[in-house]
């Protein structure tokens, strides 16, 4: 089973886009699954919350300025720079990615940085601390950015992401401390199969959901159009710019320290940002355009292989036997 799980998350690109397409074209089987989603997305989260290495938290965790100042580039710079360009050359894009750019580190980056040769200690606690600070920092950012033009209701918004990020990370913890990392590790891939699973389900039922609604037409769900992929990759590699610029600030960190905190500013939680765009702007219709910039963004994980040392690298290409949840 672990061969077929690596071959799935390894090409989890084209899951999403089965997904896609099915949702699409069998809206009315996907789309009464739809209010399910955040529990789905509770199963994401607690599915890769319970194979997290949490005593290593603790090597990185004294250094509070690098903490400090890598939560407020990934949560509140990172979501107020994005806006700049795109407030002058392509107004539809910026509620995309601002709320891609606001999006916490995925939970799954300290086992990427693993197989990458980053400094996983330090990944996981950007992932971490990122994640508990969401609920309260996400929806104030939004509100901050484009409040004036999309109507927030930030309790409810604070209140439902704290159910489905902060809980289940909550109950993933204790169950480990009262199982065992070993007892889990032989569950591995009943997990993972789990957790790939529910995000197929939620970008299958979010397409549903719009294509059953007409919200999107099939042209808009399948791609984003020429402009569209120009623009996000125009964005990404700015993206990508700032994250680098404010990776130098940490002076006093090594390089790979600082390629690891760059890969974290980047490496945003796709599911959750899914979820929030389908149910708190799900009359923009733009889930689709999230879609694509996570796909951008996978894309262009290759290009860390051109900065980390190769010694430090275990098997590049099993970079996508993790799923990009």
């Amino acid at each position: 089973m672990k061969a077929a799980l690596d071959f799935i998350s390894r090409y989890q690109l084209g899951l999403v886009l089965l997904a896609l397409v099915a949702g699409f074209i069998i809206p009315e089987f996907f789309a009464p699954l739809n209010p399910l989603n955040s529990f789905f997305l509770m199963v994401i989260m607690f599915a890769t919350g319970i194979r997290l290495d949490y005593a290593r938290l603790l090597e990185q965790v004294k250094d509070w300025r690098t903490l400090l100042l890598a939560v407020s580039m990934m949560m509140v710079l990172m979501p107020f720079l994005i806006t700049i360009p795109l407030k002058f050359f392509a107004p539809d894009w910026t509620l995309p990615f601002i709320l891609a750019a606001a999006m916490p580190t995925g939970l799954t980056a300290p086992a990427v940085m693993a197989i990458m040769g980053g400094r996983t200690s330090l990944a996981l606690l950007i992932s971490v601390s990122t994640s508990v600070v969401a609920p309260f920092v996400v929806p104030i950012m939004l509100n901050v950015l484009i409040g004036e033009t999309v109507a927030i209701d930030t309790v409810s918004m604070m209140t439902n992401i704290a159910l489905v990020v902060i809980v289940p990370l909550l109950v993933a913890g204790l169950v480990q401390w009262k199982v065992g990392i070993k007892r889990i590790q032989k569950a591995d891939a009943a997990i993972r199969m789990g957790n790939l699973a529910a995000f197929a389900l939620v970008i299958a039922s979010v397409t549903a959901s719009s294509a059953s609604t007409g919200a999107q037409t099939g042209a808009a769900w399948l791609g984003v159009g020429a402009d569209g992929i120009i623009i996000v990759f125009l964005m990404i590699v700015f993206w990508f710019g700032i994250a680098w610029l404010a990776a130098s600030l940490l002076a006093w960190r090594d390089k790979l320290d600082r390629l690891t905190i760059i890969f974290c500013l980047m490496y945003m939680n796709t599911t959750l940002g899914v979820w929030l765009a389908d149910r708190f702007f799900h009359d923009t219709g733009i889930a689709p355009k999230l879609v694509a910039i996570f796909v951008a963004t996978t894309i262009i994980l290759p290009l860390f292989k051109l900065y980390i040392p190769a010694e430090k690298r275990r098997g590049y290409r099993r970079v996508y036997s993790v799923e990009q949840t």
